[in-house]
C-alpha cells in the first residue's frame, strides 16, 4: 500500500475545496480526514505552544503503519491522495517523503502570498484563537516562534514559498512537482482539477462539482462558538465519536453560521508585505518556469519596478 499524490500548500489557499472536489472522482481515494499532516509531525511534535496547537498534533498519526491505515480502503486503480498544508512550510518532509513514498509525486497550490497571509490571521480571528490586531500579530512572529508556536502563527514566514519548491525538486525530481496558482484554480477550478489529473496519471475524461465554497473566514460573530468550534480536546473527543464526515459537516456548518465579515487588509500593510516577498516571488517564479502575476500590480506605497522576463517561459494555464 503506498500514497500517490501528495498536495500541499499555502494555508488559505484552497486546500479544502480541493479535497471536497477531488473527493467527487472514484478515480481518487482521499481518506476521511482531509489532513493527516504525518510528514510534518517531526516538526509539529516542536511547535505546540499556541492556542489548539497541542490539540491539532494529537490527532496526526505517530508511525507510517498508521499513516498507511486511513488507506487501507483504496481500491485497485485509484490514486491515493493525501492532502497537508503544512508540507510546504516544513519542507522538511520532502525528504521523509521521498524516503517513505519514492514514486510519488506532489502538487503545491501557492496563494499570492499577502493576501495569503491575512487570509491565514482572519482564520485564526474566525476560531477565536488570534486576539491581536494584525500589525501587533505580525510583530509578535518572532517571540511567538521562539516560543513554540505552530506554523499557522507565522504568517509573513510563512508567506515565502521558493526554497521549500526548490527542495521538493531536488527530493523527489522537478518533473515530479507541480505548482498550481490560486488565482487559477479561482478562474479554472475544472481546468486546474484536469491538470491536476492528468498530472497524476487519470486520463479519462471527468467533471467535478466546481460550486463548492469551503473554509470561508471571517470575524466570529460569537467568540465563545468560534472556541468551541475550534482545535481542543473537547472538538476532538467529538471526532473521536463521530464518523469523520459527519464531524466536518457539523464543524463546517457552525463556522459559517459564525462567520461575519471579513476585514480589509491596509493598504500600507499591504505594501510593506510585497516588499518583504518580492525577492522570493522572483525566485519561485524562475523555479517553475512562469510569472505568478503577483507583482504586476504593486499595491500604494511600493515603487514599481522593472521585472526580467526574459528568463520566464509564458505557459499560459496552471504550471
Amino acid at each position: 500500500m503506498s500514497v500517490d499524490l501528495i498536495i500541499g500548500g499555502a494555508s488559505k489557499a484552497g486546500t479544502t475545496a480541493l479535497y471536497d472536489m477531488l473527493k467527487q472522482s472514484p478515480a481518487f481515494f482521499l481518506p476521511e480526514r482531509k489532513e493527516l499532516h504525518y510528514f510534518s509531525r517531526p516538526d509539529l511534535e516542536k511547535t505546540t505552544a499556541g492556542p489548539g496547537d497541542a490539540a491539532v498534533l494529537a490527532e496526526i498519526p505517530a508511525t507510517l503503519k498508521s499513516y498507511l491505515h486511513h488507506y487501507e480502503a483504496k481500491q485497485p486503480g485509484q490514486v491515493a491522495v493525501d492532502i497537508s498544508p503544512s508540507y510546504l512550510f516544513h519542507y522538511g518532509s520532502a525528504a521523509r517523503i521521498a524516503e517513505a513514498l519514492p514514486s510519488a509525486r506532489a502538487v503545491f497550490i501557492l496563494r499570492e502570498p499577502e493576501e495569503k497571509v491575512f487570509s491565514q490571521y482572519v482564520h485564526l480571528v474566525g476560531e477565536a484563537r488570534e486576539s491581536l490586531s494584525f500589525e501587533n500579530a505580525l510583530e509578535a512572529e518572532p517571540s511567538r516562534k521562539s516560543a513554540g508556536y505552530a506554523d499557522m502563527w507565522l504568517y509573513r514566514e510563512s508567506g515565502y514559498y521558493a526554497d521549500a519548491i526548490a527542495a521538493f525538486q531536488r527530493a523527489l525530481g522537478a518533473e515530479n512537482v507541480k505548482v498550481i496558482l490560486f488565482d487559477d484554480f479561482r478562474r479554472d477550478p475544472q481546468g486546474v482539477l484536469k491538470a491536476i489529473s492528468l498530472f497524476a496519471g487519470v486520463t479519462e475524461d471527468q467533471r467535478f462539482d466546481t460550486s463548492i465554497n469551503a473554509n470561508v473566514s471571517g470575524a466570529p460573530r460569537s467568540r465563545l462558538l468560534a472556541r468551541i468550534a475550534a482545535p481542543n480536546r473537547f472538538t476532538n473527543i467529538l471526532r473521536a465519536l463521530l464518523p469523520p464526515p459527519v464531524g466536518q459537516a457539523l464543524r463546517r456548518a457552525l463556522r459559517k453560521v459564525n462567520t461575519g465579515a471579513k476585514p480589509e487588509l491596509p493598504d500600507q500593510v499591504r505594501a510593506a508585505l510585497r516588499s518583504d516577498f518580492r525577492g522570493d516571488i522572483d525566485r519561485l517564479e524562475a523555479l517553475i518556469g512562469r510569472p505568478t502575476g503577483w507583482l504586476e500590480n504593486e499595491p500604494v506605497g511600493i515603487p514599481a519596478v522593472t521585472r526580467r522576463t526574459s528568463d520566464i517561459q509564458q505557459t499560459g494555464g496552471p504550471a
